[in-house]
């Protein structure tokens, strides 16, 4: 790790930590997230411009797993990672796969246009779907979903909280994992097709 990775995870701890206390579900000896009683809640909406010309509303995703995180395309190294982490997941959900969707909505609407999300996107299979919006919209979001965020390095980057959040069929909050919780592909599988089956 480089001198300035290294700088750069260490402001970036406090912000995991914090999601990390915060998360909706760590994974228990034996990996029974979903039975968490305590965080069936209602998830926040969420309704932005997609980087497929279209537009998302959360509530249209009823009956299928919804996952949710916010990131930007100039990260460096937390928002690839998870992602390439949420990637692993899919060989182990099967028949499920079609039923789940990664959902990536930008902290940076200024440089991560449309376009620019979409091609950062692709990278990723089956590629998320961006969302994108107006500065204040995407403010109201992260608010409403429980996400820090603040400019780094003169604004080169944005140091934020790193959370995957699973919005299951019935529109409700499920599970969130922080950052150092995507390491097991087959369990965050189970996971979400309990998630799925169960909700």
């Amino acid at each position: 790790m480089d001198r300035l990775v290294a700088r750069r995870w260490l402001r970036f701890a406090p912000l995991g930590l914090l999601a990390l206390g915060a998360a909706l579900a760590l994974h228990g000896p034996a990996h029974d997230a979903a039975g968490s009683a305590a965080w069936d809640a209602p998830a926040p909406p969420l309704h932005l411009a997609d980087d497929r010309g279209g537009v998302f509303d959360l509530a249209s995703r009823r009956g299928g797993v919804t996952l949710v995180y916010f990131g930007y395309t100039a990260c460096p190294d937390v928002c690839p990672t998870t992602l390439g982490d949420l990637e692993r997941v899919w060989p182990y959900l099967g028949d499920d796969a079609a039923s789940v969707r990664v959902v990536f909505v930008t902290l940076d609407p200024a440089r991560d246009t449309p376009a620019a999300l979409h091609d950062y996107l692709a990278n990723f299979a089956p590629a998320p779907l961006g969302l994108t919006g107006a500065p204040d919209a995407i403010a109201a979001a992260a608010r409403a979903w429980g996400i820090t965020w603040y400019p780094a390095e003169d604004g080169r980057f944005i140091d934020h909280t790193s959370v995957v959040a699973v919005v299951g069929p019935d529109g409700r909050l499920r599970l969130r994992y922080g950052f150092s919780q995507l390491g097991d592909p087959q369990a965050i599988a189970r996971d979400l097709r309990r998630v799925l089956h169960d909700g």
